[in-house]
C-alpha cells in the first residue's frame, strides 16, 4: 500500500478527494465503496493532525499493488474494505502521511502567526515612539525650567527655599539608582540625539530582535 496526503491546490474543493489506483492504474468508479474512500473518511481522525476535514482541500492518493488485488463488482470497479488486514494497512499509510504533513503544518502556521505578531507590534512603533519622545521631551523642559528658575531666582529666594529647590535637582543615587541613565537621557534629548526617529528606529530592532529569539526557541524545542 501506498499513499500520499496533500493540503489545497488551486483546482481542489472542501472536504476529502480520493484517488484511488490499483497496480498503478486509476480507479474511477464506485469510489464510495472503496476501501481508500472508507479509511480516509471514517477511520482517519483529522482534527488530531490539525486538518479541518470540512473545510480544508484534503486530496488522499492510495495505491494498491498486488498480484491478488481484492476487487468488487463485477467490472473490478473498487476495491472493498471487508479485508482487515488490508484496511489496517491503509489506515497506516494514510496516519503516516498525516504526521509528516501536521509537523509541515506546525511549522507553517507558527511562520503565520510569528509574521502576524511582528506586523501587529509594528503597526503601533510609530505612535509609541511619538508619545515616548513627548514624555522624555517634557520631562527635559521641565528639568530646564527648573534650573533656569534656580538660577533667576538664588539672588532674591531665601537659603532654606533655594536648598529645596536645589534638593529636588539632586538624584539621591541610592533612592533611585536610575538616576545617571534618566539624566543622560534627558541630556540626549537635549542635544537632539534622541529623537521620535531614533525611538522608532530602536523599536523595530526591538521587535525584531524578540521575533528571531523566538524563531531560534521554536527550533530548538522542535530538535529537543
Amino acid at each position: 500500500v501506498e499513499a500520499a496526503v496533500s493540503i489545497g491546490g488551486k483546482n481542489a474543493r472542501e472536504g476529502i478527494t480520493v484517488y484511488r489506483f490499483a497496480n498503478r492504474i486509476p480507479l474511477l468508479f464506485e469510489g464510495g465503496s472503496d476501501v481508500a474512500t472508507r479509511v480516509a473518511n471514517k477511520k482517519i481522525k483529522w482534527s488530531s493532525y490539525k486538518i479541518d476535514h470540512k473545510r480544508d482541500k484534503i486530496i488522499v492518493f492510495v495505491s494498491i499493488v498486488s498480484t491478488k488485488v481484492p476487487f468488487k463488482g463485477t467490472g473490478k470497479e473498487y476495491i472493498g474494505d471487508d479485508i482487515t488486514e488490508l484496511q489496517a494497512s491503509v489506515k497506516r499509510a494514510l496516519q503516516s502521511c498525516c504526521q509528516q504533513l501536521r509537523s509541515h503544518l506546525t511549522k507553517r502556521n507558527a511562520i503565520r502567526d510569528q509574521r502576524e505578531r511582528k506586523n501587529r507590534l509594528t503597526k503601533y512603533v510609530p505612535d509609541v515612539s511619538r508619545s515616548l519622545f513627548g514624555l522624555l521631551e517634557g520631562m527635559h523642559k521641565r528639568k530646564v525650567e527648573e534650573a533656569e528658575g534656580a538660577a533667576s531666582g538664588g539672588a532674591t529666594a531665601s537659603p532654606r527655599k533655594l536648598q529645596r529647590k536645589r534638593a529636588r535637582m539632586v538624584v539621591d543615587p541610592i533612592a533611585d539608582p536610575d538616576g545617571d541613565f534618566v539624566k543622560d537621557v534627558l541630556e540626549k534629548v537635549g542635544r537632539e540625539e534622541i529623537t521620535s526617529e531614533s525611538i522608532g528606529r530602536h523599536l523595530v530592532e526591538a521587535v525584531d530582535a524578540q521575533c528571531d529569539l523566538d524563531d531560534a526557541k521554536a527550533g530548538s524545542s522542535e530538535h529537543g
